[in-house]
């Protein structure tokens, strides 16, 4: 298995924070919202690194609030993810 980690050049920083999320999805003709809540392991310019309950699968969008800057959200598109325990962890590119 290849280490996902490897693909990061730029400098990650550990910041071990609860967030709750939004999957974005299309089934069908139908728009839906998926809301649940994970932790964020560690962040970057780019993206973030996260760990969640939530089957989360490359090519999701999700959203959040920004916890710092009031009326700001995130949006960011899975890339990868695998399963670990019963948690699924993923990494999550800001778009």
């Amino acid at each position: 298995m290849e280490n996902n980690k490897d693909k990061h050049t730029e400098e990650k920083v550990h910041y071990p924070c609860p967030f709750c999320f939004t999957v974005l999805s299309m089934q069908g003709s139908e728009f839906r919202r998926i809301h649940s809540a994970g932790t964020i392991i560690d962040a970057s310019k780019t993206g973030v690194e996260v760990m969640t309950e939530f089957p989360l699968q490359p090519g999701q969008v999700l959203q959040w609030d920004d916890r710092h800057k009031q009326n700001r959200l995130h949006i960011a598109l899975v890339k990868w993810s695998r399963e670990q325990d019963d948690h699924y962890r993923a990494g999550l590119l800001f778009i």
